[in-house]
């Protein structure tokens, strides 16, 4: 990454970068974006919505131009950004609902449009909250996007520190604004289209009167198109290289919502994380790009995810017996189904349980992480446990015959640990271990040890 230095923070491709942190950890400040992440001809285009109740014919007014910059953007295939203010969410929820129905991405831009430079961070995380509840009875929501006020501070290490703390990750900023909210003709607004258009550009505009952006709005988009330019929403802007491209390989925000961080250093500087409202996506080099959601992915975060023995996620979910899903990792697997939960499978113990026949034979889903017993370790699945220790290898045990050596202490018994599966024998089956064996009658149905 090349980073350059401006107002005394590193800016890297447009966006703010954190401090050193533990790997996949939560982001210590937000991330602003003052252009996507894209190097070719693309731009986003914005917009800013805010209006107190005016008299009726001044409502009439912006909703129609509102009705004017979705008609716009439908008829042109845009998907756009608009930065709503929770008092606009309040007083107009039909009108924000169906911006977001309609595709496009919401960000919280305030409850009421303060300067959050002159707020307290009890007085910013207060607008934040208020517009957030807003924007959720109207049946939307922010997924942690958030634009500042008149652009106030929207560099601001403590302002970003402070929405980060509050769960807002990402601070979609602009690169310019047409101006269109101070009335200008055309010719000005064409103007700055030639002189601050670039690669990645994110375009702010403005709804309500006396704005002219949305009059403008065609005219727009047919210069942008003249020089060459195409759009990509804010959905996508954020995103970059195989994260992008899983991203969008499996739905895009309709499938896993909207990302929720920029993109991160997973571990190292040439591998990725993105969190996003339904997973998160995971790159390495070795690995490819793939996503983790879910419970499943509740488990891995609970292991420390990629700092884990897991290490990196090599496939997408896949399905298991029963109607269960896992996804498999460079260090092992995560299984889950509703009457089991998630729980991790790895080294010796998965694969022996794999050439058994794991979900879909008689060891069924596993119920347990692996963890230590004496002289080994051990795995608990819904038909039976898979022991192992270096000496020994995996085995399985399972039925009367597991039932009777749990009975008698299990690997802490006389009779340690496994050293066979269970077998056949003429009076029915036998297990083997380090110093004994039982064994199961087929005809009396009990259960024998002998010990040596």
């Amino acid at each position: 990454m090349i980073a350059v230095a401006v107002l005394g923070l590193t800016v890297v491709g447009g966006v703010t970068a954190r401090p050193a942190a533990a790997a996949d950890s939560t982001p210590y400040r937000a991330q602003v974006f003052t252009r996507g992440y894209d190097t070719s001809k693309v731009v986003s285009l914005t917009f800013d919505l805010d209006w107190r109740t005016g008299t009726p014919a001044e409502n009439a007014v912006s909703k129609a131009n509102l009705d004017t910059v979705l008609r716009v953007f439908a008829a042109n295939g845009i998907t756009g950004g608009f930065g709503m203010t929770g008092r606009f969410a309040e007083q107009n929820p039909v009108e924000a609902k169906n911006i977001a129905t309609q595709g496009h991405k919401i960000f919280n831009h305030s409850y009421s449009h303060p300067d959050f430079m002159t707020l307290t961070q009890a007085q910013r995380w207060s607008q934040l909250d208020r517009a957030e509840a807003a924007l959720k009875a109207a049946g939307i929501a922010s997924a942690g996007w958030f634009r500042a006020p008149y652009r106030s501070g929207y560099m601001d290490s403590g302002l970003n520190r402070d929405l980060a703390l509050r769960g807002y990750y990402i601070n979609l900023d602009w690169t310019f604004d047409t101006t269109g909210y101070q009335a200008a003709d055309w010719a000005t607004v064409s103007a700055r289209i030639d002189k601050y258009t670039v690669p990645g550009a994110i375009i702010v505009m403005h709804v309500t009167i006396p704005s002219t952006d949305p009059g403008n709005l065609q005219r727009v988009i047919d210069k942008l198109r003249g020089m060459g330019y195409g759009f990509v929403s804010p959905f996508q802007a954020v995103t970059r290289g195989p994260v992008r491209t899983k991203y969008f390989a499996i739905g895009g925000p309709a499938f896993f919502g909207a990302a929720t961080t920029a993109d991160l250093d997973a571990t190292t500087t040439d591998t990725a994380v993105q969190w996003f409202q339904n997973g998160r996506i995971y790159y390495s080099p070795a690995s490819a790009a793939h996503y983790v959601g879910g419970a499943v992915l509740t488990k891995y975060k609970a292991m420390g995810t990629v700092t884990s023995l897991l290490k990196f996620p090599i496939t997408d979910s896949l399905p298991a017996a029963g109607g269960g899903r896992h996804y498999d990792f460079q260090g092992g697997s995560i299984y889950w189904m509703s009457a089991t939960g998630a729980h991790e499978v790895h080294g010796a113990i998965r694969t022996k349980w794999l050439a058994l026949g794991s979900t879909g034979a008689f060891l069924g889903y596993p119920i347990s992480d692996e963890t230590a017993v004496t002289g080994g370790r051990a795995s608990q699945f819904q038909g039976g446990n898979v022991y192992w220790s270096s000496g020994i290898g995996a085995h399985e045990v399972h039925g009367s015959i597991l039932k009777k050596y749990l009975s008698l202490g299990g690997t802490g018994s006389r009779l340690g640990l496994p050293v066979s599966d269970e077998y056949t024998v003429s009076v029915g089956r036998r297990s083997d271990f380090q110093h004994g064996a039982i064994i199961w009658n087929s005809t009396t149905k009990a259960t024998s040890v002998i010990y040596y």
